[in-house]
């Protein structure tokens, strides 16, 4: 049987033969961990940002990254049921800071990260812009305008 692959570079034994006692096994960690997101996302978002018309799926990727990180971070080994929860953590990072209130935390996950992985569209007339000077806008009747920024 084949070994699972878990990025392009490592497989599920290479993960599973590190050592979180041996210092020098961090540091492989960290590699594997780089590969897969790389592996499995940035790659991909980078690449579909050439297009003007890129926003949707490029943002369905970053709400896939997004809870992945966050699950990383919270050492989470089975996200069952648990997009919410991730998604709205990972919007309270300092990065989406002021911007991402538990409002529109509330609401990005479930018009953007619902709308876009369960039914392709953005719910409630979101907006997906580039080039503006604010992570994300009220616009006229409160509706909000989410903008997408170039991995970083």
């Amino acid at each position: 049987m084949d070994t699972l692959r878990i990025s392009p570079r490592y497989t599920s034994l290479d993960w599973q033969g590190l050592d979180s006692d041996n210092p020098q096994d961090w540091s492989k960690a960290a590699d594997i961990i780089r590969d897969r997101l790389d592996g499995r996302f940035l790659r991909f978002a980078t690449d579909c940002l050439k297009d003007k018309h890129s926003g949707f799926v490029v943002l369905a990727i970053d709400c896939l990254l997004a809870e992945t990180i966050q699950q990383f971070v919270e050492g989470v080994t089975d996200g069952y049921r648990k997009s919410e929860k991730m998604i709205k953590q990972f919007l309270k990072g300092f990065r989406f800071q002021p911007d991402f209130d538990a409002e529109a935390r509330k609401a990005f996950y479930l018009d953007i990260r619902c709308g876009l992985l369960h039914q392709a569209e953005a719910k409630r007339m979101w907006l997906i812009r580039r080039g503006q000077p604010a992570l994300l806008q009220k616009v006229a009747g409160g509706q909000p305008l989410l903008l997408v920024l170039a991995p970083f």
